[in-house]
């Protein structure tokens, strides 16, 4: 797990959006992808609990993303626990991945992530999102998944090769590339 973690702080100490490399597509086993789906049992057995404490957590430990939320820019964080809003947008983050984990080891199940996180990612770029805010939120994930499911360091891998693959389609997007081609918004 030190170098998943040494991975990440390599990573976010790039200090522009282009220096931050997109990652590689992971193959996940069977193995993983049962890891994955049990943890995520765990997590997703109080969705809007689970997604608020990631929501919360990102925020608290990453304050100038807050700014990127529309809905709740301007209001102070201690007051956004709880509010519909706040959980309606934690809510869409843990539908998004309980789409993704559930469609894992599927038939078709690539091409659903695929096309889940290719949309998120395209309505990210719009927004002007850098990769670094989801470098951080990725952390933040890691991090309450971890807490969360007690996960060991197979655990922990299955995760991050999860991340990394959710992550590659995501950049993809933002650097408005695909199959590593940029192309025109």
């Amino acid at each position: 797990m030190g170098n998943v973690v040494a991975n990440i702080h390599s990573i976010m100490a790039f200090s522009k959006h282009e220096d931050i490399p997109i990652p590689e597509v992971k193959d996940l086993d069977e193995r993983q992808i049962s890891i994955i789906k049990k943890s995520w049992e765990i997590v997703f057995a109080r969705p809007l609990d689970s997604g608020e404490k990631i929501l919360y957590a990102y925020l608290e430990k990453y304050p100038h993303n807050q700014e990127k939320f529309a809905a709740f820019r301007n209001t102070p964080i201690i007051m956004l626990k709880g509010t519909p809003g706040f959980r309606s947008h934690a809510s869409k983050i843990m539908g998004l991945f309980a789409q993704a984990i559930e469609a894992l080891g599927q038939e078709k199940g690539t091409e659903t992530i695929i096309n889940l996180f290719n949309e998120m990612g395209k309505n990210h770029r719009r927004r002007g999102i850098p990769k670094r805010a989801f470098i951080e939120i990725r952390t933040i994930i890691l991090q309450v998944v971890t807490e969360l499911c007690k996960l060991d360091d197979e655990g922990k891998k299955a995760w991050n090769d999860l991340l990394d693959t959710v992550y590659h389609i995501v950049f993809t997007n933002l650097d408005k590339r695909i199959d590593g081609v940029p192309v025109k918004a």
